[in-house]
């Protein structure tokens, strides 16, 4: 968040090293260094650091499911309301594609035990027959193994 962002480059105890793309980390069992490569001029040095948190980011990866379900301005599937049901009926979304708040794995948990909840209700009330055609609309086939 911007907030957070101001709060990290007005502490003195965070280094900014900007342009920058992590080639390998440098230690013998434990962790003492970061080797960088400058993403301008191509140039490499070491950081000593005694740890790191990898962050892979927060692209909601919708690819997938582009042009089938609706998509928000920044990728991410459109619910109804609070639930997981989206635009097509029978496709339900759940964890990092709904989430834009949290983005933590246990809130994705949680986001999927609803989902799944809400497409057990689905099931018992449009039956088996529906859901097949609901897996065929997105490509995908229904249950594990099954066609």
């Amino acid at each position: 968040s911007k907030i957070m962002l101001e709060r990290a480059r007005a502490n003195e105890k965070i280094k900014w090293k900007l342009n920058s793309q992590i080639t390998g980390v440098v230690g013998d069992g434990k962790v003492e260094g970061l080797q960088l490569k400058d993403t301008k001029d191509g140039s490499e040095s070491t950081l000593d650091v005694s740890g790191f948190f990898v962050a892979i980011g927060h692209d909601p990866r919708s690819q997938l499911v582009k042009g089938q379900v609706d998509l928000d301005e920044d990728g991410y599937v459109v619910t109804q309301g609070r639930t997981s049901y989206t635009n097509l009926d029978g496709v339900f979304a759940a964890g990092d594609l709904v989430d834009r708040t949290y983005r933590q794995a246990i809130t994705a948990a949680g986001s999927g035990c609803s989902a799944a909840i809400d497409a057990e209700r689905w099931l018992a009330e449009h039956g088996e027959s529906d859901a097949h055609e609901a897996a065929e609309l997105v490509g995908g086939g229904y249950g594990a193994g099954t066609n």
